[in-house]
């Protein structure tokens, strides 16, 4: 004789109430790993930018170059080092801004390789040779305007994410003649 379960079709509502739960944990976990990972690639392009300034630029035929092309060259050598470490994150999202590389100290999105004196409380920019004591590497990522992964149901859904990502990094240098 056959009797009846009353559970019938309990595992299919049971999985219909936890499946979104746990959609929406996996989700988080997703996209709050792929912040951190953009986190730590802003700070190592800004930290290998600034190391790229450090190096002391050789010219072409063992000559020496001038204080203020020494200063251009470690500036374009910072940003060009920053910029190969950025590849991944430049071709997963649009955050990065214009691919040239700004010569100041900005809080929109980009690159910024800026030169001059390092102070105890405070940076004072400077294209003076004489003038140039620290460089600065600040990589900026806009992840209100460029998300590494979409929204989850437009804003209806949507976890707390930051709106920027910052990366600077600041090294000091000597300007040999």
């Amino acid at each position: 004789m056959r009797t009846k379960n009353p559970q019938y079709g309990a595992a299919a509502i049971e999985f219909a109430i936890l499946f979104p739960i746990f959609f929406l944990i996996f989700y988080a976990i997703v996209t709050y790993g792929l912040i951190f990972a953009a986190q730590q690639t802003l700070t190592l392009a800004a930290a290998e930018g600034a190391r790229a300034a450090v190096r002391y630029p050789v010219a072409a035929g063992g000559g020496t170059l001038s204080q203020a092309a020494q200063l251009q060259a470690r500036l374009a050598a910072a940003c060009s080092t920053a910029s190969v470490a950025l590849d991944w994150l430049r071709k997963l999202g649009a955050g990065l801004g214009a691919a040239a590389c700004g010569n100041s100290v900005s809080s929109a999105a980009g690159l910024y390789a800026t030169s001059g004196l390092c102070g105890v409380a405070s940076f004072t920019a400077s294209n003076d040779p004489k003038q140039v004591n620290c460089v600065t590497m600040q990589v900026n990522y806009s992840y209100a305007t460029a998300p590494l992964i979409p929204k989850l149901l437009g804003p209806l859904m949507s976890l707390p994410t930051p709106n920027f990502l910052h990366g600077k990094a600041v090294v000091q240098i000597n300007l040999m003649d």
